[in-house]
């Protein structure tokens, strides 16, 4: 178990514990569950992953995908966008300094208090490519969706605008950075589970680029290019604190965190081949 040993769970020391039960009966055979359990300032969340996920054992492509959709639309509490505000500061901590949060893409650490001006709110699905207008502080829709909201220094997530993700930056492109491309690849396919609108596609054509903040315009990419990025830069500490903390604030997860090997269940283990998240769905 990491962080602590014994199976003990030391609340002063923050991390995600993990503490493996094995079972076994009298002809040998044997069975385990993993307990996870995250201590972050000021709560202890406990969360068994294998509940959470029974009903998606067994399934692959489509039926995986659409079993996974159903776990996380189930009970999600819709948070404003306006209190996304004062939850950044506590689900994109920084790790080594609880005071200050850890932006995305040129990784800075800043301070953690809400001014409006030190940090602000990135949708890595940016909000005109959502179907939806831009959204308000108000408002509790898909453009307040935590899982895709990351604490961002203002001049960087204005330069990103709302380009879609690739290897370089260039008018129309954007590219995350090495550390935080998986990232950002695992919160597109949450995006895309979670959302029927949605689409991840390999090429961004003229039309769907016209159609921002409507129904056509909802479409981000580039889909093979963000499975390979999920194989690239795995899941970190990181990145499981954080859906900790939405888990405790918005009642869903990120499946693509807690597992990673679903994004090969669903769209096989080669990228190149797949063009779009929907290309193997009927």
């Amino acid at each position: 178990m990491t962080p602590g040993s014994n199976n003990v769970v030391d609340t002063d020391i923050a991390g995600t514990y993990t503490i493996t039960y094995l079972a076994q009966d009298s002809s040998g055979n044997t069975a385990t569950r993993d307990l996870i359990i995250t201590v972050t300032a000021g709560y202890t969340s406990s969360f068994d992953a294998n509940a959470y996920y029974a009903s998606a054992n067994g399934n692959t492509g489509e039926q995986l995908f659409l079993s996974l959709r159903t776990i996380i639309q189930t009970g999600m509490i819709k948070v404003s966008y306006g209190d996304a505000r004062y939850i950044l500061d506590e689900s994109d901590r920084h790790p080594l300094d609880p005071d200050n949060v850890l932006t995305i893409y040129d990784r800075q650490s800043v301070s953690g208090v809400w001014d409006g001006t030190t940090w602000n709110r990135e949708h890595v699905w940016p909000n005109s490519r959502l179907g939806v207008s831009s959204v308000t502080n108000t408002q509790k829709n898909i453009a307040s969706d935590l899982h895709n909201l990351r604490a961002a220094i203002v001049s960087t997530n204005s330069s990103r605008s709302n380009k879609w993700y690739d290897t370089t930056t260039t008018a129309s492109t954007y590219y995350p950075g090495d550390a935080d491309k998986g990232d950002v690849a695992r919160i597109l396919f949450y995006m895309v589970v979670m959302y029927p609108n949605l689409d991840l596609v390999n090429v961004i054509t003229s039309a769907m680029d016209d159609g921002m903040n409507v129904e056509a315009g909802t479409y981000m990419a580039i889909m093979s290019l963000l499975l390979q990025w999920h194989i690239d830069d795995p899941v970190d500490n990181f990145e499981r604190n954080r859906n900790d903390v939405i888990y405790h604030y918005q009642n869903n997860r990120n499946p693509f965190i807690d597992r990673p090997e679903y994004v090969a269940q669903i769209w096989g283990s080669n990228p190149s081949v797949v063009t779009s998240s929907s290309q193997f769905f009927n």
